[in-house]
């Protein structure tokens, strides 16, 4: 049997590396495809699953007391009242009032309590009722700052959650899917937070 000749084997030789690079090259983009898409949703990574119906056409209807910063007055937040549906999970219930808090309110008397552009990421209920809700990292860097506005933007969300929705316990509010010492450097939220109706114009209720 003839030999190859030389020359034919540089020729395998080179074309054997080429395609082990370039499968390599190949490998390594598909991974960091398969890793974007992995990521959770940011503002960088706009891709996301898509979830399910917050409700059914067969849930009842549900009145709700949203909170909101009034224009003027002695209280931080006023109310206004609202109507979603009754999903079976707490967390579509809970999703819902809070788009209603996203969208801002219908009355001309009261003001939004959220920062323009700010968006709901996620929203899990633990196993002892504290809500933990995440928001885009436009909640903290698009808020004017203060106390009082700080206070009206964190207790619009605590307390529509908790005044409407007996079965959770505590909010527990997460900015860009991590935990915030403050919101904008004056109310602390390392802490899950309780209802407080002292700075609003409501009465506590009986569930």
């Amino acid at each position: 049997m003839n030999s190859v000749p030389r020359h034919l084997k540089i020729g395998l030789i080179l074309i054997a590396i080429a395609g082990i690079v370039s499968g390599g090259y190949f490998v390594g983009v598909v991974g960091r495809i398969r890793n974007m898409v992995r990521e959770p949703d940011t503002e960088a990574n706009p891709f996301v699953a898509p979830t399910a119906p917050l409700y059914s056409s067969a849930d009842p209807a549900m009145d709700v007391k949203i909170f909101f910063p009034p224009g003027s007055g002695n209280k931080i937040l006023s109310t206004e009242s609202r109507t979603i549906f009754k999903s079976g999970e707490v967390t579509n219930r809970a999703r819902q009032i809070l788009k209603l808090i996203l969208d801002g309110p219908m009355e001309s008397s009261l003001q939004p309590s959220v920062p323009k552009d700010t968006k709901l990421q996620e929203v899990f209920l633990s196993n002892d009722g504290v809500l933990f809700v995440d928001f885009s990292s436009a909640l903290s860097v698009n808020h004017p700052g203060g106390i009082v506005n700080e206070q009206a933007t964190i207790y619009s969300i605590v307390d529509s959650l908790l005044y409407n929705l007996p079965e959770i316990h505590q909010v527990k509010i997460l900015i860009g899917g991590t935990e915030q010492e403050t919101l904008a450097g004056h109310c602390l939220l390392l802490l899950p937070l309780d209802m407080d109706l002292s700075i609003t114009e409501e009465e506590a209720h009986a569930n």
